[in-house]
């Protein structure tokens, strides 16, 4: 009975097919769209995460307890001790990682009429580009020299427009000293960085330890240690593998405290969580939507064959038969519009993987925090919200089947055969 129910139930999808197909497309766009905007937003995500991690938050930083209790103040009194083999250590236990050691400190910058609050960091000019992408993000001039006669440093792009300076121009900058006195020096602009995270592009300057430790003593000490990851295909596994690394990290050393990625992010994925219900919300109320429309489809295909269901009633099918005739009917829709939908998702989803969204051609002039949006905007692919979507809307379609189906099992033959 149930191969016979599935046939009338095909035939009538397909004699009926103007109105299946409006209810199949409803599911289809608004399944597809579900599928592809999850994918953008993971993108996003990924994006800013990257943004992070490739400019001033590794994958890990590494620093004593002490200093992550005073992180905000940058002092530069609670220093690593023997930085440059707990580096190599670090890239031993990690196999594909890459560590290297930087200091970031207070400072002012100058162009010796007006002055601006900057964020300085001193750098290993060998293994700094192993860990950061900085080298990558230069607008005008240069990277350091391998032989620098003067002082050279690089500075952010907005920091340089507010102070109207450009490559080659003395930048003064004071700070204070690891003993607390104020000292002060002139620096040549070997480069303008052009960096995604605002903070950085609109206060950063960048030099080497060398220099660093003219201007704030030769008893620098090196506060913090930035270790990079292998960068695994998505961001949840990114993460986990970040907040894994950390732990390791504190259990083999005393003292020591990693910050994780995903604890530096702690704040935005919070709100990336209250994204994610909200994309729920969304995608509830196009499947009502498409609920509507199926019942609509179904509800009109019943009062059209109350003839047919008196004539199948007579040959003796049940009411619970003609319920699950109409059920199928139902499922029928979902299957084909939910299908439609995945290959639809995974089109977009492709398109936006391989070529990626030119979200700077939108946006260009746009501040959107630390996402690079000069670069094209790449989703990225999530198997389980496919598979959800795709199940969610057979679901939906199968259970707004169920209401008009309900309403056709209660016709009493002598009152269907009264049409015929």
């Amino acid at each position: 009975m149930t191969k016979t129910l599935i046939s009338i139930a095909l035939r009538n999808v397909v004699r009926h097919w103007k109105r299946s197909l409006i209810s199949a497309i409803v599911l289809t766009v608004g399944i597809g769209m579900f599928i592809f905007f999850d994918s953008v937003l993971a993108g996003m995500d990924r994006m800013t995460i990257d943004s992070m991690v490739q400019f001033n938050d590794a994958s890990l930083k590494v620093m004593t307890k002490e200093y992550y209790d005073n992180k905000r103040t940058m002092p530069l009194t609670h220093g690593l001790s023997q930085a440059v083999e707990l580096a190599t250590e670090i890239e031993l236990v990690f196999p594909g990682s890459s560590a290297t050691p930087r200091t970031p400190f207070m400072a002012f910058a100058s162009n010796r009429i007006d002055s601006l609050p900057a964020l300085g960091y001193a750098i290993d000019l060998v293994t700094d580009s192993s860990v950061f992408t900085l080298r990558d993000q230069l607008d005008s001039g240069s990277w350091f020299s391998e032989n620098p006669e003067g002082g050279e440093v690089l500075i952010g792009k907005l920091l340089a427009r507010d102070l109207g300076l450009t490559q080659g121009d003395w930048l003064f900058i004071s700070a204070r000293m690891t003993d607390d006195s104020l000292n002060a020096d002139e620096y040549i602009i070997t480069g303008i960085l052009d960096i995604p995270d605002m903070s950085l592009n609109e206060s950063g300057i960048f030099m080497s330890f060398t220099e660093a430790k003219k201007l704030l003593g030769e008893d620098l000490p090196v506060t913090t240690i930035g270790v990079s990851l292998p960068r695994p295909a998505n961001l949840s596994k990114e993460l986990s593998d970040s907040i894994e690394a950390s732990a390791i990290i504190e259990k083999e050393y005393k003292n020591i405290k990693a910050v994780s990625i995903a604890e530096a992010a702690n704040d935005y994925l919070a709100m990336r969580d209250m994204k994610s219900k909200y994309s729920m919300l969304i995608i509830f109320i196009v499947l009502l939507i498409a609920g509507v429309g199926i019942v609509n489809t179904i509800l009109m295909s019943v009062y059209s064959r109350i003839k047919e269901i008196g004539v199948l009633r007579a040959y003796g099918m049940t009411p619970t038969h003609i319920r699950r005739l109409f059920s199928i009917e139902g499922l029928l829709i979902g299957l084909i519009g939910s299908s439609a939908a995945l290959v639809l998702g995974s089109l977009l989803v492709w398109w936006s993987v391989r070529w990626g969204i030119p979200i700077g051609d939108y946006f260009g002039s746009l501040d959107m925090g630390v996402i690079p949006i000069g670069d094209g905007l790449r989703g990225e692919w999530h198997p389980g919200i496919m598979a959800f979507g795709f199940l969610f809307g057979v679901a939906a379609s199968w259970i707004s089947a169920r209401i008009p189906a309900a309403k056709a099992g209660k016709l009493e033959v002598t009152e269907a055969l009264r049409f015929v």
